[in-house]
């Protein structure tokens, strides 16, 4: 056991031979965490997942920094096929112990199979759509996902689960028993899979259904396992590990079948760590379903709204074509009228393709978008989200541009990328920081150019000067725009003033 203040190696006394500093308490709390550890480690090794679960659980909360407790929940985890918890847990050790840490080993695995990611996404997909469905009492449809799910995830307990109710629920147990059975060869003790096999007795067969409770008290029978964890917790002792990778080596204190962890399991399920779950995406499983469910009901509501769009279309097409004959005398008015409907049917058919950059700009040459009922509504219905992602193009593109300029004219490339994004809803992205790269680009340009001729950087400066002062009455006659922006460009007026 090492000190928690200097690290080094603790004795028998009170305090730290080295710091110093009293580890009476901190050696109680890492006994303990170790004893829930072994604990939960017995558990393992008999299959008792739910178990093995709640003790590690509970030794990783006393002792953050029990690697071998929080690897091992990982394992469990994963034989339980929570991949993503397991990741999580993995990620969360490497952390704590970035070197001699088989949590990195588990994780390089993770990401080393990029089609065994796809797979368990897929997976967990499957299984939100069937939980949806369930919730919606679509049951057959349930089902049938699941099965899917089952497929591709054997281990996924909770999948098992869900199957098995929806097989109770419409009273076919001779089927629901076959899911609760596989749950019990995963997890032996899963308390929910029990009590879904004791209902299906009941209900099959109510004499043999009782089962008798485990009230030691009034049956004066001893309950030895609740004694020795007793013991465990009241006493605590050390974990002995073997240097060897994915071996334990067996406590001296003789009152568990701990540990000879058993290398066969531990490197069969290390050897199936071929997933990708990118380390920067913790997600917690009921988030992730709700934000499936909800990206769900967004794809089947922007499919009915390209259905609407495209009915719009057509009908102003037809609208277009029988008024055009009448605009043949009207004059110029008559031409720009039919100029702007040309204009609205290509800017709505390059939205439905998603091309919102060349949607935006069609838009932008409309002169009266109020032209009928039909026209104002198919231009209200795109011009919000077209003038969105111009002007997200344009900034990411201003700012590539930025990054690649050397010369003063390669700067006026990123300046209009900058200026086309302020043409748009530029509120959508980080307007501050599209004013500071702009000015960024004029004072750039203006300095490069000093290096090549005065009069060419005397024409720079001018021109800088005159565009940063109208884009700062531009942002300033806006009152939804941050002060922050102008404040951006000002500072770049000054210093290129400076200069």
């Amino acid at each position: 056991m090492r000190c928690y203040k200097c690290g080094n190696i603790l004795s028998g006394k009170d305090f730290c031979n080295s710091c110093g500093v009293d580890v009476r308490v901190y050696k109680k709390v890492v006994k303990l965490s170790n004893a829930y550890y072994n604990m939960g480690l017995a558990k393992a090794q008999i299959r008792d997942l739910t178990g093995a679960c709640e003790l590690l659980r509970r030794s990783v909360k006393i002792d953050k920094n029990n690697i071998n407790a929080r690897n091992l929940l990982g394992l469990v985890y994963y034989e339980m096929g929570e991949a993503v918890q397991a990741f999580c847990e993995w990620v969360i050790s490497s952390n704590f112990q970035p070197e001699d840490n088989l949590a990195t080993e588990y994780i390089k695995r993770f990401q080393s199979n990029t089609q065994k990611f796809e797979n368990i996404k897929q997976t967990i997909k499957k299984y939100n759509l069937a939980l949806g469905y369930a919730k919606q009492n679509n049951d057959d449809i349930a089902v049938i996902q699941l099965k899917k799910v089952l497929n591709s995830n054997p281990n996924l307990i909770k999948g098992h689960l869900l199957l098995a109710l929806l097989y109770m629920k419409k009273g076919d147990y001779n089927r629901a028993k076959k899911p609760i059975q596989k749950v019990l060869k995963i997890d032996s003790n899963n308390p929910l899979a029990k009590k879904y096999l004791a209902e299906i007795k009941k209900q099959t067969d109510p004499k043999t259904a009782e089962v008798p409770k485990n009230d030691t008290g009034k049956s004066g029978f001893r309950d030895y396992e609740q004694e020795q964890m007793d013991r465990e917790m009241r006493a605590g002792y050390d974990i002995a590990v073997s240097n060897k990778s994915f071996a334990y080596k067996e406590s001296n204190t003789g009152f568990m079948t701990v540990i000879n962890v058993i290398i066969g399991l531990v490197i069969g399920v290390a050897l199936t760590f071929f997933l990708l779950i990118p380390a920067r995406q913790k997600v917690l499983n009921d988030r992730h379903n709700q934000a499936v469910l909800k990206l769900n009901s967004q794809i089947d509501s922007l499919n009915n709204e390209k259905k609407e769009l495209q009915g719009q279309i057509t009908g102003l097409q037809s609208e277009k074509d029988t008024i055009s004959g009448q605009l043949d005398a009207a004059g110029n008015e008559n031409n720009q009228a039919i100029a702007d409907y040309d204009n609205l049917l290509n800017a709505a058919t390059a939205f439905n393709n998603k091309d919102y950059l060349s949607s935006a700009t069609t838009l932008k040459n409309i002169a009266n978008n109020a032209r009928s009922e039909a026209f104002t509504q198919l231009y209200t219905s795109i011009q919000p989200e077209s003038f969105k992602q111009a002007a997200i193009a344009h900034y990411n593109s201003g700012r590539a541009a930025l990054l690649a300029a050397s010369s003063p004219e390669s700067f006026d490339t990123a300046i209009g990328e900058f200026n086309n994004c302020f043409a748009f809803d530029y509120l959508q992205v980080d307007y501050a920081d599209a004013a500071d790269k702009l000015g960024e680009a004029y004072e750039k340009q203006y300095k490069a150019a000093l290096t090549v001729s005065i009069e060419q950087a005397a024409t720079y400066k001018e021109r800088a000067l005159k565009d940063l002062t109208n884009m700062i009455n531009t942002l300033n006659a806006n009152p939804a725009a941050n002060g922050r922006a102008a404040q951006n460009l000002q500072a770049h007026i000054n210093n290129i003033t400076a200069s």
